[in-house]
């Protein structure tokens, strides 16, 4: 078995062997306890089909294949038992018997790997983590960094939480993004005396239009209650003034937090996750003047759907890339947890790589080997970089950062 314990699954099928009514071939993967692994085949295209999934935990698996003509209906259909083993070949002989006249056989072969633990594209900071908590008044735990750059320095505004589950709003400096420091004593902004935000406050979105600074925060009044998106706007980055009342109020998605925001054709685009435990999915909304909402038909814009990502596609941060726009999000399968990324023209209809391009197992002496979260995408030239909280199991969350040079 290999640290990560996960594999993937090679489908082929050659057409010549297949029935001529058969167009196209199903297959699902179904265990207890994980989310059911899915897949199509189109014998259409091509006169071999292929088909590749990965992120595959190992263990038992129960294989269910079905074949079925140009109008979706079933032809053939076939079950099996197997076991997933890392880094071993396993060939599957599987007959998909009529479901109601003619006969022909599908061979599948399934070629067992590794969902690699080494080789993304994003390496982690040596010097990892870059600032840590205090240990006293509110910098008990620190995690949601939100790192921008303004010409003259970094500036990175986090969640600086004290005991009871009570948030605020830290800052720290940096002249490189690599070595911080704290320039004042204790947070920026504070939870409410009372009303919807006076438990806790995280940053998730900060952009500067104009002379203004906008910062879109998570808050609420009971951890297990709403979560409602607040705004507070500066004219320097340092005193904050916070709108009474939310700009994003939850409503069915009941919990949503910012991530992210970018102004696109005079347009402001806010990311936002949406919340209900254990699914996490990415919304968006849009103003034309940072106060005024209104959330896209489209949600949720991005979900969950490949095996590595589980339940949860959450903390989308967002970046211009040339004409295009860059997103990395961060997710979780297990106790595997991982960055994924995802490309798109509009801000709206994004395309995700397949594979991660970072893993909790490839932190620097494993200092965040527990979970890694709340990522937050900054690019500077052709490197980008990703500010993140990260948790090893005995120590309380820091941030670090992982980089890749786009050469």
């Amino acid at each position: 078995m290999t640290s990560s314990g996960e594999g993937k699954i090679l489908f082929k099928i050659s057409k010549e062997n297949a029935p001529a009514a058969v167009n196209f071939v199903t297959m699902k993967l179904t265990r207890s306890g994980f989310t059911p692994i899915t897949g199509q085949l189109n014998l259409t295209t091509d006169s071999t089909a292929e088909l590749t999934l990965e992120g595959i935990p190992e263990g038992p698996w129960h294989l269910k294949v079905d074949a079925l003509n140009s109008n979706n209906v079933l032809l053939y259909t076939g079950e099996a038992d197997l076991n997933v083993i890392a880094d071993q070949l396993t060939q599957i002989n599987l007959t998909l018997n009529p479901v109601s006249s003619g006969l022909g056989s599908i061979k599948i072969m399934v070629n067992w790997g590794t969902l690699p633990v080494s080789g993304y594209p994003f390496k982690d900071y040596l010097q990892n983590p870059v600032l840590v908590p205090l240990d006293s008044g509110w910098d008990i735990n620190i995690s949601h960094p939100v790192v921008v750059y303004d010409g003259a320095k970094y500036r990175m505004y986090y969640s600086s939480i004290t005991y009871g589950a009570r948030g605020a709003i830290g800052y720290a400096e940096s002249p490189d993004g690599l070595n911080w420091s704290r320039p004042f004593n204790g947070p920026l902004i504070y939870p409410g005396s009372n009303g919807w935000d006076s438990q806790c406050i995280t940053p998730g979105a900060v952009i500067k239009d104009g002379n203004i600074w906008y910062l879109y925060y998570m808050g609420f009044s009971d951890q297990n209650g709403t979560w409602h998106i607040g705004l507070a706007t500066s004219v320097d980055g340092i005193s904050w003034n916070k709108n009474p009342e939310p700009v994003v109020q939850a409503g069915s998605d009941y919990q949503i937090i910012p991530t992210s925001v970018i102004k696109k054709n005079g347009v402001f685009l806010l990311y936002y996750t949406s919340r209900n435990y254990p699914t996490y999915k990415t919304g968006v909304a849009t103003s034309t003047n940072g106060i005024n909402w209104t959330r896209n038909n489209l949600n949720p814009i991005l979900s969950a759907t490949l095996p590595w990502e589980g339940t949860k596609v959450s903390a989308a941060s967002v970046v211009a890339d040339g004409d295009s726009l860059i997103m990395v999000y961060s997710t979780t399968q297990g106790d595997k947890h991982y960055f994924g990324m995802a490309t798109s023209i509009d801000g709206l209809n994004w395309n995700k790589r397949p594979s991660p391009v970072f893993s909790n197992l490839n932190t620097t002496n494993n200092w965040a080997r527990t979970s890694i979260d709340y990522s937050n995408l900054v690019k500077n030239g052709n490197q980008l970089r990703v500010y993140y909280g990260g948790y090893n199991g005995n120590q309380w969350t820091r941030i670090g950062v992982t980089i890749w040079n786009r050469d």
